[in-house]
């Protein structure tokens, strides 16, 4: 760890460059966490949601 920190923060360029590797990194595990949630989602309660029409908008309540 000591090792890599000295990398980072050899010169602004590491830094910036391991920021934005760690940034990337970050990104796609956040992104692969939000689709399983999202499909888990779509499959628990179908598509479109039963507030929503058929293009996404919000439904109107009707009322008698």
């Amino acid at each position: 760890m000591v090792e890599f920190l000295t990398f980072a923060f050899q010169s602004f360029w590491h830094f910036i460059g391991v920021a934005i590797l760690l940034g990337m990194v970050l990104n796609s595990i956040l992104f692969i966490y939000n689709r399983a949630f999202r499909h888990y989602n779509i499959r628990k309660h179908g598509y479109p949601p039963n507030h929503c029409d058929a293009d996404g908008d919000f439904k109107t309540k009707e009322e008698d």
